[in-house]
């Protein structure tokens, strides 16, 4: 889908500290989400960019 790729392609742009800072937002964002909707949540994250799924979900010590 093209709204992935084009938010997959903004997320690559960012500095590290702006892919930080984001990753850290969204994993405080999600913390207290019931379990199920925090997994539906880091698999639509997924289809934007693995590793930022992969690192909201370590910071949350959730796996997928």
């Amino acid at each position: 889908m093209k709204e992935f790729v084009q938010a997959g392609n903004y997320y690559r742009s960012l500095s590290e500290d702006e892919k930080r800072d984001l990753i850290e937002s969204i994993a405080s964002s999600i913390f207290f989400l019931e379990d199920d909707l925090q997994r539906d949540v880091l698999l639509l994250i997924r289809k934007v960019d693995n590793t930022l799924s992969d690192e909201i979900a370590k910071i949350n010590n959730f796996t997928i």
